[in-house]
């Protein structure tokens, strides 16, 4: 971790008492579907953190890129204002139906969203947050905010115009929208679950004493994965992966020693289960939590490939397209080096 975390690390306080949720009394109509929404595919996002300042400076160098099933780029937008954290959040959301792309600046404390050519569209200033989800029913975007802390203070809905229409007295550092109960999961030192329609809990527990890296939904099933961190400071911490059933029962636990968890996708096709041990490799699961395969690689985030059993692996250099066996079949070198990075399937 460089010093750019540091920062953020030092502010990660325990978090305490559980979250409930305020459903805001004001209700916005569901966004309208564009009808040139752009051809859907299957490829991915990136979000890097290319530009080592993050601040000092008129404008920054960090980049949303978009690739295609072959690794071309599709569009790439710099003046992103981004720095490292303590794992790879949803820092990027995709309204497939209407055919945006939304994405969060950590430093620039902006939202912005584009359509699927790369063109702005809004762009949502003075937000300061963790990660971001779509509820592709209404369009809305979903913000887990901070006040300093890794833990969260509020999650803010927007509607598709960046009006706020609701806000709910919930926290985390990663959150994922689940279509099969049509609820929102928040991971941070507790799960979470809130109905995407009233903003109601329904269910949260603790699972570390000190923070989540990430979160991933099956949209099949509905079972959620967790990655939880250990640091050296927080007693009873430690590095796992966490499989739940959709009504939040523990079912599976992987103990992961001493390799950090920084990101978990779960495929769409296979329900495999891909983790990112940070700057070592990516781990594909089965859907029972058992090991099947270690992809060595310097990865700093990978995503389940939407269509197929391949995976998405992001390097400090260059985005590659791997089989399930490891094969690189495909490449798209970033615009320059990056400490750290952030994905979505596109």
């Amino acid at each position: 971790m460089t010093r750019r975390a540091h920062g953020l690390i030092l502010l990660a306080a325990l978090a305490g008492g559980l979250p409930f949720a305020i459903p805001d009394r004001r209700q916005a109509a569901a966004a309208p579907v564009p009808k040139d929404k752009g051809p859907a595919g299957s490829g991915v996002l990136v979000l890097d953190d290319c530009d080592e300042e993050y601040k000092g400076k008129a404008s920054y160098g960090d980049n949303l890129t978009a690739l295609d099933a072959s690794a071309k780029v599709t569009f790439s937008v710099s003046s992103f204002n981004n720095c490292e954290a303590i794992g790879s959040n949803h820092m990027l959301a995709v309204d497939a139906k209407r055919g945006w792309v939304w994405a969060l600046e950590n430093v620039g404390h902006r939202v912005r969203k584009f359509d699927r050519k790369g063109k702005e569209l809004l762009a949502i200033k003075d937000v300061k947050g963790h990660a971001i989800a779509v509820d592709p029913e209404t369009g809305h975007l979903w913000v887990l905010t901070s006040s300093g802390t890794i833990y969260g203070e509020k999650t803010v809905v927007y509607d598709a115009k960046g009006k706020k229409v609701a806000t709910h007295d919930v926290s985390g550092w990663d959150i994922v929208y689940d279509p099969k109960a049509k609820s929102f999961w928040l991971a941070g030192q507790k799960l979470t679950k809130v109905a995407a329609k009233t903003g109601k809990v329904a269910f949260a527990k603790p699972i570390t004493t000190w923070c989540a890296s990430c979160l991933s939904v099956h949209p099949g099933t509905g079972k959620v994965w967790v990655t939880v961190r250990e640091h050296p400071q927080v007693a009873g911490s430690k590095n796992q992966l966490l499989g739940f059933d959709n009504d939040g029962t523990l079912k599976h636990t992987v103990e992961l020693e001493d390799q950090s968890p920084f990101h978990v996708s779960v495929s769409p096709k296979t329900g495999a289960v891909w983790v990112t041990i940070f700057n070592k490799s990516v781990r594909r699961y089965s859907p029972t939590g058992k090991l099947e395969a270690e992809l060595k690689a310097e990865a700093l985030t990978a995503a389940a490939d939407l269509s197929s059993a391949d995976v998405w692996v992001v390097t400090p250099t260059e985005v590659q397209r791997m089989g399930p066996k490891g094969k690189v079949l495909k490449r798209a070198k970033h615009r320059c080096k990056t400490s750290q990075a952030w994905i979505v399937g596109f």
